[in-house]
């Protein structure tokens, strides 16, 4: 049984070398594959939000902004902040309108906190989906060769080393079979190659 080696490549040139090399020392073409990584179901994983986390960010924005509101409410109810158009002594300062600035400033300031509390984690999400497929770009290029015995696999990784493997190894053990796809039709997944 022929067991799999496996080398990843930062670029497409020195993937394609590896490749090459690899049928010039003697490895049969239908035992060596080329695989890239998936790019869009990782991406469309690190961008999926769930309706708990907007929630509790609208809810965690929603509490912040109301007591800053409040505050302010209860500052402009006090008149220590001065209101425009509002000059001393034209509006009762009794308990009524304590009361109406307090709870506009808690109504306000919730509603608003709310909204930018979703906001900031739907950003985030955007950027965290950005990063994810900035870091796919850079995983570059895998390929793999079977391997017949111990004397073959030490000759596959020595290939791959010459050709600048960033790593060299039993694909099993160092990456996730399921992330990487073959642009060839006929191996879809590096997975299918187990």
């Amino acid at each position: 049984m022929k067991d799999l080696i496996g080398g990843l490549f930062d670029t497409q040139e020195n993937a394609n070398l590896a490749y090459e090399a690899l049928q010039n020392s003697g490895f049969a073409e239908e035992d060596i594959s080329m695989f890239i990584h998936k790019p869009k179901s990782r991406t469309a994983r690190s961008m999926d939000v769930s309706i708990q986390e907007i929630a509790k960010n609208a809810f965690l924005g929603g509490l912040i902004g109301g007591v800053i509101g409040g505050l302010l409410g209860f500052l402009v109810g006090m008149g220590t902040i001065p209101l425009p158009y509002l000059e001393p002594g034209s509006a009762p300062r009794d308990s009524l309108f304590m009361l109406m600035s307090v709870i506009w400033g808690l109504v306000t300031g919730g509603l608003t906190g709310a909204i930018l509390g979703v906001a900031s984690r739907l950003l985030r999400a955007s950027e965290k989906a950005e990063v994810m497929t900035r870091q796919i770009e850079k995983r570059g290029v895998l390929v793999t060769v079977r391997a017949e015995d111990a004397q073959s696999q030490k000759r596959a990784r020595l290939v791959m080393e010459e050709h600048r493997a960033l790593e060299v190894g039993n694909p099993d053990d160092k990456w996730d079979l399921d992330m990487w796809v073959s642009p060839n039709e006929n191996h879809p997944s590096l997975a299918n190659t187990r």
